[in-house]
């Protein structure tokens, strides 16, 4: 893991050296991402008071009840065209790196990176998948005994206690949570509107060993499990993202969130047992569903 890390590490500047970008005279920024974990972890240790352990939030977050209205306005979408390079680097600030801090036990300290986040307001509301936050949230969910905190990063490094669990939808796969900003302002993502199928749409995303990694595709369905339920809205697209990308965007053309990553379905030529995959679908929340738990219209 460790190798590969350090051999196909792209996007990530956490411990970033070299050139500036400058796209007018071709320069690229070659980020080195092979000691994310060890940086994290160093800069978790000096923060550490400010954090409140996972068992802590877990049961401050006993009392939630599902589909709480989130008092947040999301950033008024954006109309400008942008390019792929465009994209990437003005939205990679709105994008957080969910990671696991693992207590000493039989085995040495250590920070695992887990998932990703995106910030909703400067001030610190983000949003994520259920899923990710269902240890905290599930009552029925038991920590593993090395889980000690779960925090989010930003690209340079800058670690964000967990404040509080906001909200969040099973169905949905859709949790909002409070971080603290440690005084600083965020850089929130514009929010805009679903898009059908056969639009151009990218991710920004933390695939496990490849932090802040941007791909490229299109909505191939507009679907719902259930068309009495708006929570069970699903786009489906042909970008790729992997174990890690949960609670990342997708983004249309002008940079703002339409739907955030969810799971992967896969299609194989024999179900049981599965044998010669040939279509992994993509799926993910629209901006639709995300906006039902927001109490307030944007700006």
């Amino acid at each position: 893991m460790r190798e590969s890390l350090l051999v196909c590490a792209l996007l990530f500047c956490l411990m970033a050296e070299g050139v500036t970008e400058n796209r007018k005279d071709g320069k690229v920024v070659y980020r080195y991402h092979g000691n994310v974990e060890e940086v994290l972890l160093d800069s978790l240790k000096a923060a550490m008071p400010l954090f409140k352990g996972m068992a802590t939030l877990k049961r401050e977050t006993e009392g939630l009840r599902e589909n709480m209205p989130v008092a947040a306005e999301p950033l008024r979408a954006g109309r400008k065209r942008l390019d792929g390079t465009e994209i990437a680097e003005r939205r990679r600030e709105s994008v957080l790196l969910m990671s696991k801090y693992l207590r000493q036990t039989t085995r040495p300290e250590e920070v695992s990176t887990w998932a990703s986040a995106v910030v909703v307001t400067a001030d610190g509301v983000c949003v994520t998948n259920y899923h990710v936050l269902r240890e905290l949230i599930d009552t029925a969910a038991t920590l593993n005994v090395r889980d000690s905190l779960l925090f989010a990063s930003s690209e340079s490094g800058r670690v964000y206690p967990i404040r509080r669990v906001l909200s969040y939808n099973r169905a949905a796969d859709l949790a909002f949570f409070e971080i603290d900003t440690r005084g600083d302002e965020l850089e929130p993502m514009p929010l805009g509107e679903d898009l059908p199928a056969g639009a151009e749409v990218w991710t920004l995303t933390n695939p496990c060993g490849y932090p802040w990694t941007v791909t490229s595709g299109a909505v191939s369905r507009a679907e719902t499990s259930d068309p009495a339920d708006p929570f069970a809205r699903r786009l489906e697209i042909t970008a790729d993202f992997a174990k890690g990308s949960s609670g990342g965007p997708i983004l249309d053309g002008r940079g703002n969130m339409v739907a955030m990553v969810s799971c992967i379905r896969s299609v194989y030529y024999q179900d049981y047992p599965p044998r010669d995959l040939q279509l992994n679908v993509k799926v993910t929340v629209p901006a639709s569903v995300i906006r039902m738990l927001l109490a307030e219209d944007e700006k």
